[in-house]
C-alpha cells in the first residue's frame, strides 16, 4: 500500500513539473525578446545590396518580393490554410478504434441464481470468468453525418486557401506599387542632388557679394535683405531634396526587407525621357478591373463559404447513422467462442434541434446575400478607383507638360543671358545666380512631375489589378469577358426588366425640363481617354 501511494505521488509530481515547465514569467519573455532583438538586428544587417551597385526598378521589386516580411507572413498563412485543408480532407476517413483491456481480480467473480416461481436457490455459487481476462477489440465505424460535415469542411478549407492566395496576390501588387513609389522618390532626389550640389557650391559666395554691394551702396539695405532672404529660401528648398533622399532610401530599403540604415543608389535613366503611354477604352479597363481584382475573388469565396454553411445545416437536419464492424478476442477460458465479429448500424434523430438548424440555415443564407451585396458595392468602388487613377494620370501628365514648358522657357532665357550678356559687375553676377538657381528649381520640378507620371501609371495598373497589359493579354481578357457576357445574357435581361419595372420612374411622371436635360447631357457625356489604342506600352 505504501509503495502504491509513493508511486502515485511521484507521478503527480512529474505531471506538475511538466505543466510548470511550460509557464513563463515576465522576465523569461524579456530575455527571449532581447535575444530575438539581437538576432533580428543582425539578420537585417546581412541583407543589403553591394556597396556602389546601381539598383534597377526590376531588381528592387524582385528583392522586395523575396525579402519583404509582410509578404512572407501572408505566404505562411497561405501554407497554414493549405495544411488545414489537408486536415479537413483526412477528417472524412472512417474511425478505426483498436482497444486492448486487461483486468485482474484478487478473487473469483462468482455468482448464484434464484428460482422465479418458487423460493430457494437453484444451485450453489459458480463462476464463468477467469481472474485475469484480456479483451482485444478492433472497430471500424463510419458516421454519415461526420462524413458529410467533413466533406463540406474540406470545401470551405479549400475556399479559405484560395482566399489566402488572392490575399497574397494583392499584397504582392501593393508591395510592388509601394516599391515603385519609393524608387522614383529616390531617383528624383538623386537627380535633384546632382543638379543642386554643384550649383550651390558655385553660389556659396553670394552672401559675401550681397554684403559687398550693400557696403558699396550699389544696393539699398532693404534690397540686400530681400536678396539674402530669397537666396536663403532657395537654398532651403534645394537642400530639402537631400533630406528627402535619405527618407526615401530608408523607406525603399525597409520595403525590400533590409536594414533601413545606409544609402541606396538607383538607376535614374528613365527620368531622362517621357514614357509613351497608350490606353484602351476606359470602360474596358473597368471591366478588366472587375475581372482581375483579388478583393472581388475573396468576396465571391466568402459567399461560397456561407452557401456551404447552408448545406451543412441541411445535412445536420438529417438523421445521424453510424455503420460499424468490429472484431473481438477474449481469452476467458469459460467462453464457448473466444473470438467473434459483429456488424451493426446505429441511427438517431434529435427532433428538437431541427428549429435551431432551420434558423442557422436562414442566417447563413442572409449572410450569403450580404456577401453578394458587398461584392457588388466593392465592384462599384473599384470602378471608381480606376477612373480616379485615370484622371490622376491625366492630371500629372498635364502638370508635367506645364513644368516642361516653364523649364524650357527658363533654360532658354538662362542660355541667352549667359551667351549675350557679359557679366562684369557684382549686381549682374547676382542676377545671373538667381536665374541659375530658379532654372535648377524648375528643372527639378519637371523631374518630379515626370516621376509622378511613372507612379500614376503603375498606380492605375494596381487599381486594375494587373502587372501589365499588352496585346496578347488584352486579347485574352477581351475574349474571357465576351464569353462571360454570353453566359450572363439571361441574368442581364432579367436585371434590366427588374430595373425598368421597379427602379426607373414611369415615363408619365418625368418632367423633361430644360435644366434636367442639361444635367442629363452633362452626366452622360463621353469621357476623355488618353487614346483608343489596343494596348498599354511603357518603356523603362
Amino acid at each position: 500500500m505504501k509503495k502504491m501511494f509513493f508511486r502515485t505521488a511521484l507521478a503527480v509530481v512529474a505531471v506538475a513539473a511538466v505543466l510548470l515547465a511550460g509557464c513563463k514569467s515576465e522576465d523569461d519573455f524579456r530575455r527571449e525578446r532581447a535575444e530575438n532583438a539581437m538576432k533580428h538586428f543582425e539578420m537585417a544587417r546581412f541583407k543589403h545590396p553591394s556597396d556602389g551597385k546601381v539598383m534597377t526598378l526590376r531588381e528592387c521589386i524582385g528583392l522586395a518580393q523575396k525579402n519583404n516580411l509582410e509578404l512572407k507572413v501572408q505566404q505562411l498563412e497561405q501554407q497554414v490554410a493549405r495544411e488545414q485543408k489537408t486536415a479537413e480532407m483526412l477528417g472524412m476517413l472512417p474511425e478505426l478504434n483498436i482497444k486492448n483491456t486487461f483486468t485482474a481480480r484478487n478473487n473469483d467473480a462468482a455468482s448464484s441464481s434464484k428460482k422465479v416461481a418458487a423460493s430457494g436457490l437453484t444451485y450453489g455459487y459458480s463462476t464463468s470468468t477467469d481472474r485475469n481476462v484480456n479483451v482485444f477489440s478492433t472497430e471500424l465505424a463510419l458516421s454519415t453525418l461526420d462524413f458529410g460535415l467533413a466533406f463540406f469542411n474540406t470545401v470551405q478549407a479549400n475556399d479559405r486557401e484560395l482566399m489566402k492566395a488572392q490575399r497574397v496576390r494583392r499584397t504582392s501588387q501593393n508591395l510592388t506599387l509601394d516599391v515603385i513609389k519609393s524608387y522614383f522618390k529616390v531617383a528624383a532626389a538623386q537627380r535633384a542632388i546632382k543638379i543642386t550640389r554643384k550649383l550651390l557650391d558655385d553660389c556659396r559666395g553670394r552672401y559675401v557679394l550681397i554684403e559687398k554691394l550693400s557696403k558699396s551702396r550699389a544696393i539699398t539695405p532693404f534690397r540686400a535683405f530681400d536678396e539674402t532672404r530669397q537666396f536663403v529660401d532657395m537654398e532651403k528648398r534645394l537642400t530639402n531634396y537631400i533630406r528627402n533622399y535619405e527618407n526615401s532610401c530608408v523607406e525603399l530599403r525597409a520595403l525590400m526587407g533590409m536594414d533601413p540604415s545606409g544609402k541606396i543608389t538607383v538607376d535614374e535613366s528613365c527620368l531622362g525621357r517621357e514614357p509613351k503611354m497608350e490606353f484602351p477604352d476606359l470602360t474596358l479597363l473597368e471591366q478588366i478591373a472587375l475581372l482581375e481584382r483579388p478583393e472581388l475573388y475573396e468576396a465571391d469565396m466568402r459567399k461560397h463559404i456561407n452557401v456551404v454553411e447552408c448545406r451543412k445545416e441541411l445535412v445536420k437536419m438529417l438523421p445521424s447513422a453510424r455503420v460499424f464492424v468490429d472484431f473481438t478476442n477474449n481469452n476467458n477460458s469459460y467462453l464457448y467462442h473466444a473470438s467473434w465479429y459483429s456488424i451493426g448500424i446505429n441511427a438517431a434523430y434529435n427532433l428538437l434541434k431541427l428549429p435551431q438548424h432551420i434558423a442557422n440555415y436562414m442566417a447563413y443564407d442572409s449572410m450569403a446575400d450580404a456577401e453578394e451585396a458587398k461584392a457588388y458595392s466593392m465592384g462599384i468602388g473599384i470602378m471608381a478607383q480606376v477612373r480616379m487613377s485615370h484622371f490622376n494620370l491625366l492630371s500629372v501628365k498635364e502638370r508635367y507638360a506645364i513644368d516642361s514648358r516653364v523649364y524650357n522657357t527658363y533654360s532658354k532665357n538662362l542660355k541667352w543671358a549667359m551667351a549675350n550678356r557679359k557679366v562684369t559687375g557684382g549686381l549682374s553676377r547676382l542676377e545671373l545666380d538667381h536665374m541659375r538657381l530658379e532654372t535648377a528649381e524648375k528643372e527639378i520640378e519637371r523631374i518630379v512631375s515626370l516621376s509622378n507620371i511613372y507612379v500614376a501609371y503603375f498606380q492605375m495598373l494596381n487599381a486594375i489589378g494587373v502587372s501589365k497589359i499588352d496585346v496578347d493579354s488584352l486579347d485574352v481578357l477581351k475574349g474571357e469577358l465576351e464569353n462571360a457576357r454570353v453566359r450572363a445574357e439571361a441574368e442581364l435581361a432579367r436585371a434590366e426588366v427588374e430595373y425598368n419595372t421597379k427602379i426607373a420612374r414611369p415615363a408619365a411622371s418625368v418632367k423633361n425640363t430644360e435644366q434636367e436635360k442639361k444635367i442629363f447631357d452633362l452626366v452622360n457625356q463621353p469621357l476623355t481617354t488618353l487614346g483608343n489604342a489596343d494596348y498599354i506600352t511603357i518603356g523603362l
